[in-house]
């Protein structure tokens, strides 16, 4: 039977409102690739089974967050956000691996421009006599979880001669637990009967998981479905944390303290107390795998926003047994039990910011920051290469 002619407009209105849908799509994503509209980007991040994800090797990046300008670059050949390096150590080199999260990653400005490229520049000026290289392990989320699989599996192959962690107190010790996580899409460590660290990675089996895989093929060729996954994933994220009754330090309204200052306080929140000592075994076995892999280790501790006088205060209102030292005196006191070498930037950063007035922050680190942080960073290594 041929086709009634109800039938054949009813057929043709169809195809003229899907062709002037894919047009009217096509338009979008072109027009959000030349402006970048807000925010949209195409993805340069691919799921992965064991860290939840990774940068993709080789991918351009377009990141528009904090700083008043885009920053672009290209993720180098092994995945990570710096320059690319060569597998083999070239020779009177001293190869250091950073490991670190979003602060280390620093994708809020550019790479010649981050702590680490200041820092190696610092050093490679003063030590005329060895070549110095940084190696940036960093990435937007990390905990020690990460930290220590990415020693493991990825950092050893480096032979580098140091390995500096880099522990950010807000979230490190709320991300390292299911419990109080927002983002369930990568791996835990659980502690066995017999204090043994057992690997969780049961979130590359879930449904979330796959269907995130599978739509991260369109993601790395689509700015329009990159920005509606991001603006997905960032709203999913903010409702687990107001879920989990949490506070971040940038909507802190200084009513109640943020649950991991409960720690600088006597009067520490239970579960993020839990969160801390799983932290520690965790910085304990990444101090292991370097001690029996001959790498020397330096554990930083990140600054908390009570660096500055006017913030610490307001938190000493809330319960006056806040203590703004806390973690860089505990974490000194651990290392030294861990023979390993310490630094902290609490106090680096507040005396810089009684003498200057400055601010050191945008959310992250800004260029005066990052600045601070090379100086510190440089003086250290100095001292310790050139023993």
């Amino acid at each position: 039977m041929k086709p009634t002619k109800k039938k054949y407009n009813t057929l043709k209105a169809i195809l003229c409102s899907v062709i002037v849908f894919l047009l009217f799509i096509g338009i979008w994503e072109v027009i959000l690739r030349a402006t970048h509209l807000f925010g949209a980007r195409i993805s340069w991040v691919q799921p992965d089974a064991v860290l939840g994800f990774r940068f993709v090797p080789n991918h351009k990046y377009w990141y528009n967050k904090e700083n008043d300008h885009p920053i672009t670059g290209k993720i180098n050949k092994f995945g990570w956000r710096d320059k690319n390096w060569k597998l083999d150590k070239l020779k009177n080199t001293y190869r250091i691996a950073v490991l670190g999260d979003s602060y280390v990653e620093a994708l809020q400005i550019e790479q010649n421009s981050t702590f680490l490229s200041l820092a190696e520049q610092r050093l490679n000026n003063k030590l005329k006599n060895k070549k110095v290289e940084l190696m940036n392990f960093g990435r937007s989320g990390f905990t020690q979880t990460e930290e220590l699989l990415v020693l493991k599996n990825e950092i050893l192959k480096f032979s580098p001669d140091m390995v500096i962690l880099f522990f950010l107190p807000e979230n490190d010790i709320r991300d390292i637990n299911k419990k109080t996580a927002p983002d369930l899409l990568r791996p835990f460590y659980n502690i066995s009967e017999n204090k043994k660290l057992i690997l969780n990675t049961d979130f590359s089996i879930t449904y979330q998981f796959k269907i995130k895989s599978l739509i991260n093929n369109f993601k790395l060729h689509s700015a329009l479905i990159s920005l509606f996954c991001y603006r997905l994933n960032a709203y999913l994220a903010q409702k687990n944390i107001n879920d989990k009754k949490d506070i971040s330090v940038a909507e802190a309204s200084f009513n109640k303290l943020d649950k991991y200052l409960s720690l600088c306080t006597a009067n520490p929140d239970p579960i993020y107390l839990e969160n801390y000592r799983l932290n520690k075994l965790l910085i304990k076995n990444i101090v292991e795998n370097c001690n029996q892999n001959k790498i020397r280790l330096i554990l930083i501790t990140i600054n908390t926003p009570a660096y500055i006088p006017e913030i610490e205060g307001k938190y000493k209102n809330i319960d006056p047994s806040f203590n703004a030292e806390f973690f860089e005196d505990e974490l000194k006191n651990y290392a030294e039990s861990l023979n390993i070498d310490y630094l902290g930037l609490q106090r680096i950063f507040s005396s810089y910011y009684k003498k200057t007035g400055i601010r050191l922050h945008w959310n992250h680190w800004n260029y005066e920051g990052h600045k601070l942080v090379a100086q510190a960073l440089a003086g250290k290594l100095s001292s310790i290469i050139s023993q």
